[in-house]
């Protein structure tokens, strides 16, 4: 096993008990090409829409449309306004 598929088992291990994940499916999975193909369009799909911090929200309302909701922390109510916003302008609510 190289250096980096080690540091990927460790970073995760603590975490598959805790989400009763089972620890050979996921592992198969992170290694599989599916999976890998899935995460390189999550990082280009996240690029595009310029995400560039945490915690970032986003809604998306179609194939292609997204609203940036929030950038940084926010609080529940204006959040919450901001979701009934769009869900208003795109006749949701």
């Amino acid at each position: 096993m190289d250096f980096q598929l080690h540091q990927t088992h460790v970073a995760y291990r603590h975490l598959l008990p805790k989400y009763n994940i089972p620890a050979e499916d996921f592992y198969e999975k992170l290694k599989s090409e599916e999976y890998l193909d899935k995460a390189y369009y999550e990082f280009a799909l996240v690029r595009q829409l310029q995400v560039n911090g945490y915690p970032t929200v986003l809604m998306q309302v179609s194939d292609a449309k997204f609203y940036l909701l929030a950038r940084g922390y926010t609080d529940y109510d204006t959040l919450k306004k901001r979701i009934d916003k769009v869900l208003e302008e795109i006749k949701i609510l």
